[in-house]
């Protein structure tokens, strides 16, 4: 997990919060087993909201791709 990213809820119903040290321009959010199941590219900035809604509940993995294209990732629960 990376000390400049912040997710939370970690155990999150609807809504993800997401704030990071450095702007972002791409989120991931995958199963754990590396399925992609959210994706976003439209994202400027160094905070985002995140509506999982449809997701199952589950443990996620989430990924933050900064503007100089290095990656940061935290675990979230989807409950």
């Amino acid at each position: 997990m990376d000390k400049h990213l912040t997710v939370y809820p970690i155990a999150s119903g609807d809504m993800l919060n997401i704030f990071a040290d450095n702007d972002f321009g791409e989120i991931r959010i995958m199963d754990m087993a590396g399925n992609m199941v959210y994706h976003d590219i439209n994202t400027i900035g160094s905070k985002s909201q995140v509506n999982i809604k449809e997701l199952e509940s589950a443990t996620y993995i989430i990924e933050i791709v900064y503007a100089n294209q290095k990656t940061a990732r935290s675990v979230f629960v989807k409950t």
